[in-house]
């Protein structure tokens, strides 16, 4: 193992979705690492029920709250598909993350406010404390997303209106592709970057009756992932402060540095 490739040797298995993963998997073989990619999450559009109500409402709203990049496509991926003009949107963005305000931007809006840190529990504490004020609010969101934000909104007198346009779900071919990788090949490190991603996981092993991860580090894209992995048992060894797969990966790099000295 050399200074400049920590991870060389290292079997990383890369569990986040198609499309979602390749900087994060070129880090980890730039650093040596030799990588098994099994997305166990994915994504497809969601229709609500009260998708009507909302696109009548569109004009309303003085702030539009992206939580993720999929929440960004999948928002006005719904428009084009009704024939909504967005560009003409007059509402303010705020988006959690840098990686979803570079998302918006690339459908022609600024994101106008980003939470220190890029989770919806900050975004409630900088509500709760005044830092972000809305009178009415959309937030587009996944099927799984929790309501931290427009509760936190609500308590504070404005009125968030919640729109899921998409769903989370497990594609059931890699279940097989994680059950060979994992009784065939010794995995060092198993990275996860949403709480699903470690239920489909679970639910894989325990189907297939493998028991054995105590040689494998776990590492987590935040507090939130950690806390899934909590639950089941998982001891987290990686969670970086910042909550972005770039920093999960330097995290996973200083982490076997440190275990070199």
């Amino acid at each position: 193992m050399t200074s400049d490739q920590p991870l060389l040797g290292k079997h990383v298995l890369v569990t986040r979705p198609r499309g979602q993963a390749d900087s994060f998997i070129d880090k980890i073989k730039a650093a040596g690492g030799i990588v098994h990619f099994v997305p166990l999450i994915a994504f497809r559009s969601f229709l609500d029920k009260r998708e009507k109500e909302r696109l009548q409402q569109l004009s309303t709203y003085d702030w539009i709250i992206l939580t993720s990049k999929n929440g960004v496509d999948f928002f006005f991926q719904r428009l084009e598909e009704k024939g909504i003009e967005w560009k003409s949107l007059q509402a303010r963005f705020a988006a959690i993350g840098t990686k979803t305000a570079a998302v918006l931007k690339s459908y022609g809006f600024q994101a106008e406010y980003i939470p220190e840190k890029f989770s919806a529990d900050q975004f409630a504490e900088e509500i709760n404390s005044d830092r972000f004020e809305a009178n009415k609010v959309l937030i587009p969101k996944g099927t799984l997303a929790r309501t931290t934000i427009a509760d936190a909104l609500r308590e504070k007198g404005a009125a968030a209106d919640e729109w899921v346009v998409y769903e989370t779900y497990f594609p059931e071919e890699e279940k097989q592709h994680l059950i060979d990788l994992l009784k065939t090949e010794k995995t060092d490190v198993l990275t996860f970057t949403s709480p699903s991603a470690i239920r489909h996981f679970m639910e894989s092993i325990q189907e297939a009756g493998i028991h054995e991860l105590k040689q494998s580090v776990i590492a987590c894209i935040g507090p939130v992932t950690k806390k899934e992995a909590d639950r089941f048992g998982l001891h987290t060894m990686v969670c970086p402060d910042t909550y972005t797969s770039e920093s999960l990966a330097e995290e996973i790099i200083r982490y076997f540095r440190k275990e070199e000295d």
